[in-house]
């Protein structure tokens, strides 16, 4: 668990916004929709979110940190 908080959150949070452009890109201007367009999606919203859940847990330890 520590060596996820040490993780920098603002490395997750843009490849996801990335990712999901791609694939929103790609699914948009493709006639057929396959199985790869639906997982960049995806993913990038789940790298998105795990990036943001780290983030508030951070910003949280050292609010307490802080405040001691």
């Amino acid at each position: 668990m520590k060596k996820i908080l040490e993780l920098d959150p603002n490395i997750f949070i843009p490849l996801g916004f990335i990712s999901m452009v791609i694939g929103g890109i790609w699914m948009g201007d493709a006639e057929e929709k396959n199985f790869i367009q639906l997982v960049l999606i995806v993913l990038g919203g789940l790298l998105t979110i795990g990036g943001a859940i780290i983030g508030f847990i951070q910003n949280r330890n050292t609010l307490k940190e802080n405040k001691d």
